[in-house]
């Protein structure tokens, strides 16, 4: 270990431990910061002197053994005589400095130590000495007194006296240091940490001269020998710094010394580095002591100007620290910080970890923080630091607040969280001590949860409570779009503006659209508002923190046959990295998503983003509202033909407050379409009536239904053989005023062709699948198409149907549905000819605008002169335009074009 010390002090130690000491004794002081090779430098003097003839009497003194009488002696007595048992000298020197009775007069005190004094010099007249004391500072005041008197007497006594000490910091007993000093014989030996130039050659003679390019060794260790060790051994088995070697280096330094040591350094792992000031305080030790310590733990290398030299040796000193320290520290940091005007966030990080602090300010501390981490979606946060105001705040009122804006932020991570709170809710509205706001975010949670008798009897209160009234208008609104059988009977009124709307009008405004489009059906100026709601990026952290106003607004897109638009808003707005950190958002977002898939004929899609969606919210986490997924997968796996993966999603249970949910229809008609596939008419049919009767119960038989109930009731009295009864409800969709519903007109025509003369036929399919890609809804274009190829068939148009029929297969198989697949497959005898099929699609964005136009036009089955008719353009250019696209294409007939040139309208339109 010689090559920590360097050349000069070497060679001191040599000289001093050979030279004879005849009579005369002689004083040694090794000087230095902690940790810097003090205890090895009295180490090889000890042993040059034993190499002579000395015997060696060694002591470490420790910051616990300072109130142990005459510890020192008695370690020095254990400690004497190396490698010369038997010796009678050796003896009656282990026998001086066993323990003696502490004398509590001062004048007998001094008298012991006067005899054990004199004791030794008789000793050292019969053999030299060698007295080592290591950290003497820190030694028992009576073995101290003997060791004074000792240094005093060195003129006559044959001892070699060797301390280590730290000049820089204080000391138990001063008038040893003082007498020491004052010794015109005494030899200093000034130890510290390596320089630039040791630090390079250690490391360059054990890892290689590479390896400075590559760690700052210097910076990580400030030349201190312990923690070079380590990091040398660190980097060499772990190839970087490890809280087992280098973090455990730093703790053994601070151990070592006294325990201001380690409340300094833990007061700054806990603070950070600050001004000797502020860590005296965190570490609750006067600033004077402090600073004494930061300074000695920087010459020594230990700490830099900036704090630690490396974040593995915080981490090893907060893992050191005991869990009720590191709180009293935080306690500390967070008044220091509130006291000297400190951010929220700074102070509530460290209120976070204080454990129970009853300070009057922390609440509105924690409260403060947690609404700015609100806007930033950081909502676990947010919640624990809403957790933790409730927890400090001793106030009744202001706890049931806390509580109140706790649920709402649980709820956007998880419902079934937030759901423990409403109890004690409850409880504070039925004391008349919950305020409007916070009670009609009560009703929302409760209804959530099915909680049905509770939330009206909460409503039934408020729409008589004077206060509420300014509330309650938009919140009926709500209940119309979401609880309808709860909400009262409204008038339809526009708002038409075209001014910028303000982020607080946007919540309202998107309850608005969907009641309008739930009551009186699609107008003109839906699409406008319900995108104005969507521009606004912050609507996530609006009224309760709910995503409301986002659903809600994509809805009116979705009911108003605008599942195209929505899916592209759905995409933008789950892109937004924001929607990730809130669960509820990003699941309803992606539930959204799945329901425009399959409204867009995209099974697959919708069933796998259902999955996706329960991985963020449980089915339980969804309430009365787990309708929704549900009916998506139901519909989805009943048109790919997974029936058996339906059967287990229709027997999966329900709550019975989902049928007061809108949610709830989308769940009946899903079932009422597996009922169907199954054979079981009759159960279908009595699922598709009772969406009516909820919708006519609930004052929205006016407006564009969430499911085209009428047109699925007529298909189950046709496969009941009813044709009468289909007809009726036929007839009733095709007259209802003020829906303009294009899906379910084009389902109806279908239908209504199923009842009609044959001749009929092909003209109300034309139309039905026209309407069908109109809405981009695939599957349904490809029943219509079905059926059109079986009408042409039944007049004897088997050319034309059997290209029907193709474009209808690949159209189903887009869809994924497997029965439908199956049942065109099959074409009077003829088998559809997979070598007609494009086995490349590629080629279609090499397609003029005009030449996209045609083609689509003729994928869907027209003829030349009804496409010339359609563009207002001579049949010879329509011809021209096929023969170029054939050529970009690579095909050779109209039956080979690709299908998704009829069913993606973007360049045709």
């Amino acid at each position: 270990m010689s090559n920590r010390i360097p050349p000069d002090i070497t060679l001191d130690v040599k000289r001093l431990a050979e030279v004879p000491l005849g009579r005369a004794g002689r004083a040694v002081l090794v000087d230095g910061p902690p940790a810097c090779g003090k205890t090895t430098v009295v180490r090889q003097i000890v042993g040059r002197a034993v190499a002579v003839g000395y015997v060696a009497a060694t002591a470490t003194c420790a910051h616990t053994e300072r109130k142990l009488p005459f510890g020192v002696l008695s370690q020095l007595a254990y400690g004497s005589g190396r490698g010369r048992e038997g010796d009678p000298d050796i003896e009656a020197l282990s026998e001086l400095f066993t323990a003696t009775a502490v004398p509590t007069d001062e004048a007998e005190l001094l008298q012991l130590c006067h005899r054990l004094c004199n004791a030794i010099i008789a000793i050292s007249e019969r053999v030299p000495l060698v007295i080592a004391v290591d950290d003497v500072r820190r030694g028992d005041v009576p073995s101290l007194h003997v060791l004074l008197q000792l240094i005093r007497r060195l003129d006559s006594a044959r001892v070699l006296v060797v301390f280590s000490d730290d000049l820089r910091l204080p000391a138990t007993f001063l008038p040893l240091r003082y007498e020491l000093l004052r010794l015109h014989d005494l030899h200093r030996v000034q130890v510290g940490p390596l320089t630039v130039g040791q630090v390079s050659s250690r490391v360059g003679g054990e890892l290689g001269v590479g390896a400075l390019d590559r760690t700052n060794f210097m910076g990580f260790t400030g030349g201190n020998p312990l923690l070079l060790d380590a990091l040398l051994t660190d980097l060499s088995e772990a190839g970087e710094p490890r809280e087992l070697g280098y973090g455990h280096a730093f703790l053994s330094c601070l151990h070592r010394n006294e325990p201001i040591f380690l409340d300094a350094v833990r007061a700054m792992a806990v603070f950070g580095p600050a001004a000797p000031a502020e860590l005296s305080r965190v570490a609750g030790h006067e600033l004077g002591q402090i600073s004494q310590v930061l300074a000695a733990l920087e010459d020594c290398g230990l700490l830099a100007e900036s704090g630690f030299r490396h974040e593995v040796a915080r981490q090893a000193v907060l893992a050191d620290t005991p869990a009720t320290e590191q709180e009293i520290l935080h306690r500390r940091a967070a008044r220091l910080l509130r006291d000297r005007g400190g951010t929220a966030t700074a102070i509530t990080g460290h209120l976070l970890l204080a454990g129970r602090i009853t300070d009057p300010w922390s609440a509105d501390m924690l409260l403060e923080a947690a609404e700015q981490a609100l806007p930033r979606n950081e909502l676990v946060a947010a919640v624990e630091l809403l957790h933790r105001a409730l927890d400090c705040c001793p106030d009744r009122d202001r706890r049931i607040a806390i509580q109140a804006r706790l649920v709402s932020t649980e709820w956007r991570i998880n419902p079934s969280t937030a759901a423990r709170h409403l109890s004690a809710m409850l409880s504070a509205f039925r004391a008349e001590q919950l305020p409007v706001q916070d009670a009609l975010m009560l009703v929302k949670n409760l209804l959530w949860h099915g909680r049905m008798a509770d939330a009206e009897s909460i409503l039934s209160q408020l729409r008589s409570n004077s206060a509420a009234t300014e509330l309650m208008p938009s919140f009926e609104q709500w209940l119309t779009c979401t609880y309808a059988g709860l909400a009262r009977p409204r008038t339809v009124q526009h708002r038409h503006t075209d001014s910028l709307l303000t982020r607080v009008e946007l919540w309202p405004q998107a309850v608005e659209v969907l009641t309008d489009v739930l009551v009186a059906g699609h107008t003109e100026d839906i699409v406008r508002r319900a995108e104005a709601v969507l521009r606004e990026r912050q609507l996530a952290h609006g009224l309760s923190g709910r995503p409301d106003a986002l659903i809600f607004a994509l809805f009116s897109l979705i009911y108003s046959d605008r599942s195209e638009t929505a899916s592209v808003w759905c995409e933008t707005l789950l892109a937004d990295p924001g929607v990730r950190h809130g669960p509820m958002l990003h699941a309803a977002l992606m539930l959204t998503a799945a329901e425009c898939a399959l409204r867009r004929g995209d099974h697959l899609k919708a069933a796998e983003l259902v999955t996706e969606t329960f991985a963020l919210v449980s089915p339980g986490g969804w309430g009365v509202h787990v309708g929704l997924p549900l009916s998506i997968r139901i519909l989805a796996l009943t048109r790919m033909g997974r029936l058996e993966e339906a059967r287990a999603a229709v027997g999966q249970p329900v709550p019975d407050a989902m049928f007061t949910d809108r949610h709830g229809l989308h769940y009946l008609y899903s079932r009422g379409y597996f009922f169907l596939a199954v054979g079981r008419y009759q159960a279908a049919l009595g699922d598709f009536l009772l969406c009516g009767e909820l919708l006519t119960r609930w004052g929205l038989g006016g407006g564009c239904a969430p499911v085209p109930w009428r047109t699925a009731a007529a298909e189950a009295w046709l496969a009941l053989g009813n044709r009468d009864q289909t007809r009726t409800l036929i007839h009733e969709q095709l007259s209802r005023p003020g829906t303009d519903s294009a899906r379910a007109r084009g389902q109806a025509l279908r239908l209504l062709a199923q009842t009609s003369a044959a001749k009929r036929r092909p003209r109300l399919l034309n139309e039905a699948a026209s309407l069908c890609e109109s809405v981009d809804d695939k599957y349904e274009l490809a029943r219509a198409l079905h059926d059109l190829a079986q009408a042409q068939r039944a007049l004897g148009e088997n050319k034309l149907a059997r290209r029907v029929t193709r474009r209808a297969w690949r159209v189903a198989k887009m869809c994924d549905a497997a029965p439908l697949c199956d049942d065109l497959m099959p074409v009077g005898g003829d088998v559809i000819d997979s070598e007609l099929l494009p086995k490349q699609q590629y080629g279609i964005d090499q397609l003029t605008h005009s030449e996209h136009r045609v083609a689509a036009l003729a994928s869907a089955g027209m003829t030349n002169r009804e496409i010339a008719d359609r563009l207002f353009v001579t049949q010879s250019t329509v011809e021209q335009h096929l023969t170029r696209v054939f050529r970009k294409l690579g095909i050779k007939q109209r039956e080979q074009l690709p299908p998704e040139l009829a069913v993606d309208r973007s360049k045709s339109a």
